[in-house]
């Protein structure tokens, strides 16, 4: 008979990627911000409540390691490049193809050289959830590779504006990681 080990760091013997479906309660928080019916704070709140039901939902199955279900973002990438300094929203003529789908026509934008995260809200996002979980349990965020973002400056949409900050394209990827 094996004998197992109860593992206390991960990687644990179970795991998720970090990201679940949002609550009724979000998507509609969501849609009143945007139409400017409710404040950030109030849509902060609805977030704040949200996750620490989630924390306790993954607690309660087991879970080791937990997330926020990236619930503060509308992108599982694009939000957290848009909190990197030199980087801003923009936006396409049309959102990426998926079967029959498409997405809604975001990306980002270079508007100096790009540094890390000395105001990076995705720090307090980390600090929150790592605030409202049990003694032993560890905190997790997804954080896109930095492939990723380049792939987003190697669409022909992007080009012209990344070679403006970066004619180098090692110094953009130095930058980059």
């Amino acid at each position: 008979m094996a004998e197992f080990t109860n593992r206390t760091t991960s990687p644990f013997r179970y795991d998720i990627v970090g990201s679940f479906l949002r609550p009724q309660e979000l998507k509609d928080a969501r849609a009143k911000f945007a139409n400017g019916e409710i404040t950030r704070d109030a849509l902060t709140a609805v977030e704040d409540t949200a996750i620490i039901n989630l924390i306790h939902r993954e607690e309660a199955a087991g879970l080791k390691a937990v997330t926020d279900g990236e619930f503060r973002r509308s992108w599982w990438h694009l939000d957290f490049f848009w909190g990197l300094n030199g980087v801003e929203k923009a936006t396409l003529k049309e959102g990426y193809h998926f079967a029959d789908e498409e997405t809604r026509p975001e990306t980002v934008k270079i508007t100096g050289k790009i540094s890390g995260g000395e105001n990076h809200p995705f720090v307090d996002h980390f600090k929150f959830t790592q605030a409202h979980v049990s003694h032993g349990t560890q905190v997790k965020q997804t954080i896109p590779a930095p492939a990723q973002f380049l792939e987003e400056f190697l669409r022909p949409e992007n080009q012209a504006n990344a070679k403006e900050f970066y004619p180098d394209q090692a110094e953009l990827d130095h930058d980059v990681a």
